[in-house]
């Protein structure tokens, strides 16, 4: 495949394209500067002056005739088409549009097609369409794969109905999990159901609410400083402590 000859037939068209940019950009110019200078003249122009409008249009008219725009527009872009289609040319005698003669025999698993299909169906939450997919398929053993996902969809309608109980309750069941990936998902969960009842007003049951690992609140701190700060506070209010420093945290307001 000789790629020069490709290289050197865009680089005509790419000079010609330019080409034309500039000679249309000064057509532009020359029209819009005569059409200025006959517009000030009809402005100025006042009663009894002896300036012909008429006279003033046709002027205009003979000298936008003389530009002939349409024509050298018209010359420009035939230049740059010319290029343009010889670069297609060239582009076609490279390349082999027949796919055909790039076909070559692939044993595909179809059985991980399927999954993979199927997959993408109820991860987008498609589920009548997976389970219409795995049936026509006789794919009967991936439906093991839309468990999760269905319990997914169910907690993101119960967040958007503000009931963060089956998310939490997910996340303390993976807490593990979560934590060897790195994920602040629990944490952020118990941060939201805080600002939730901040939200009501209830601030009385955010500083006393029960269920929340200490770690959870402020995770850097309190490894930090965990076994100073229990001995010193006590662990019911190094749990007020945290939860305030949390909401200020969040929130980036004192709490009163």
């Amino acid at each position: 495949m000789e790629l020069n000859t490709i290289k050197d037939a865009f680089d005509r068209v790419s000079k010609r394209q330019k080409t034309s940019y500039t000679k249309t950009q000064d057509i532009i110019d020359s029209v819009g500067k005569e059409i200025e200078l006959a517009l000030n003249k009809l402005l100025n122009a006042s009663e009894g002056s002896g300036v012909d409008q008429n006279a003033v249009i046709a002027e205009l008219n003979a000298k936008l005739n003389e530009i002939g725009p349409t024509n050298q527009l018209g010359g420009s872009q035939k230049e740059l088409n010319v290029a343009l289609s010889k670069y297609g040319k060239v582009v076609d005698k490279q390349f082999y549009p027949d796919i055909a003669k790039a076909y070559r025999e692939v044993e595909f698993d179809g059985h991980i097609i399927n999954m993979i299909v199927a997959l993408h169906f109820y991860r987008q939450g498609l589920f009548e369409l997976g389970d219409c997919f795995i049936s026509e398929a006789n794919e009967h053993g991936a439906a093991s794969l839309k468990a999760p996902f269905v319990e997914m969809y169910e907690m993101l309608e119960q967040m958007k109905a503000r009931n963060l109980q089956p998310a939490l309750a997910w996340a303390s069941a993976h807490s593990d999990e979560l934590v060897r990936k790195g994920s602040a998902l629990e944490f952020k969960l118990h941060a939201l159901q805080y600002m939730q009842i901040l939200e009501r007003g209830i601030q009385r049951d955010a500083l006393t609410l029960q269920g929340v690992p200490l770690h959870l609140l402020h995770p850097f701190t309190w490894r930090k400083y965990k076994s100073l700060w229990v001995a010193y506070y006590g662990q019911a209010v190094l749990r007020t402590l945290l939860i305030l420093n949390c909401f200020h945290l969040l929130t980036g307001m004192p709490f009163h």
